[in-house]
């Protein structure tokens, strides 16, 4: 365990920042949306994507592109196994400080070869200390060698709404009880306040991550389920130009963002969601709504809600396409940029694992 402060939380000062309602009308679900018209990306060969009318070349992809500050530096943790460290967030409420992650390092990390990093969040769970399993998707059975894995675990701020009145906080856990108080992101579901702690302790994340391993800043990823999928539209929002691409199952967009209470840092980012039909907990049309803001901040064309964008099928390789599970690809999207939905049917709140965690890797891993 390392215990470490990274100064304070990230400042919007001199940020580009999008007030929603100072963009195009709300889409059919209500929410935010953004001018097309406002917006155009520099590809990786000059202007490109469908501002331009022009697709965007596929490059190969250089073995050390993006290399952090971490790069270089020799690390005596335990190659393939989760490593637990600590994180102070000096700029947050007292029971919002005290942060834990926990870093997973392929089997042959090799400190001069910048890694593709993939950020986990899980749903609302109990400590990951007191769990006898990895409560984030199990990225590494298809991601090693090549990609450093992060598990953000949240704090003890926000118990979930349905513990029990009985139920046993870790910070008093004797060991012997079973009914453990689950904690869930700050994820902004239930929240008209703008500012999420979240944002801080990624920023602080991300920050001390790029420092202390290799990691390629080009291709830093995220991918979460119910509450941390929720976070991934958080983060979407306020760190688009830091994670390359985010995946989301069963989460949704936070009504601060959907309501234009928040400002979304004004970039593009590539999405991968997955939500179930059928959802009792969750709802479906979050999802839509998140991505019909992820059409408008991508100035992606020929319409910006499920109905009107065109669209194609998507595979995932090895996941059959049936009548309960489908994925299409927004055609109108810049290639830099595109977004995938799916959708099941009858699999009501549950992570999908089978789907999402070959389904993720695969979108990843193209950029």
């Amino acid at each position: 365990m390392r215990a470490s402060s990274r100064g304070s939380c990230r400042s919007l000062a001199d940020r580009s920042l999008i007030p929603a309602v100072a963009l195009l009308a709300a889409v059919a679900s209500g929410g935010c949306t953004q001018s097309p018209t406002q917006r155009g990306f520099s590809g990786r060969s000059g202007l490109c994507g469908s501002d331009a009318g022009v697709a965007c070349p596929i490059e190969p992809t250089p073995p050390n592109r993006g290399m952090s500050a971490g790069c270089g530096k020799a690390r005596s943790e335990t190659l393939g196994q989760y490593v637990k460290f600590t994180l102070t967030v000096a700029c947050e409420p007292d029971n919002a400080r005290d942060r834990i992650y926990y870093v997973r390092l392929p089997p042959s990390y090799d400190p001069n070869r910048a890694y593709p990093t993939i950020y986990l969040g899980q749903g609302c769970n109990p400590p990951q200390d007191l769990l006898s399993t990895r409560s984030v998707y199990p990225m590494e059975t298809v991601t090693d060698p090549d990609a450093i894995l992060i598990e953000m675990q949240q704090g003890l701020y926000n118990k979930a709404e349905y513990s029990d009145a009985t139920c046993t906080d870790p910070s008093s856990f004797d060991g012997g009880s079973t009914d453990l108080c689950h904690y869930c992101f700050d994820d902004g579901a239930g929240s008209t306040t703008p500012d999420s702690v979240e944002y801080g302790y990624f920023d602080l994340l991300h920050k001390a991550i790029e420092n202390d391993f290799c990691v390629d800043t080009d291709r830093q990823f995220y991918a979460g389920y119910s509450s941390g999928g929720w976070m991934a539209h958080e983060l979407g929002c306020q760190f688009p130009d830091v994670l390359r691409a985010q995946g989301s199952v069963s989460g949704g967009l936070p009504p601060v963002i959907n309501s234009c209470v928040k400002q979304c840092v004004d970039h593009p980012i590539a999405a991968f969601l997955i939500h179930d039909a059928t959802d009792m907990s969750n709802s479906y049309a979050g999802s839509v709504q998140a991505l019909q803001r992820l059409l408008a901040a991508n100035n992606c064309r020929g319409g910006l809600t499920m109905a009107t964008a065109p669209n194609e099928p998507y595979e995932i390789k090895g996941v059959p396409k049936n009548a309960n599970f489908s994925c299409v690809r927004y055609t109108g999207c810049p290639s830099d940029y595109p977004i995938v939905f799916c959708t099941s049917r009858g699999r009501n709140h549950d992570s999908q694992a089978s789907v999402a965690v070959p389904g993720f890797w695969q979108f990843f891993k193209s950029f």
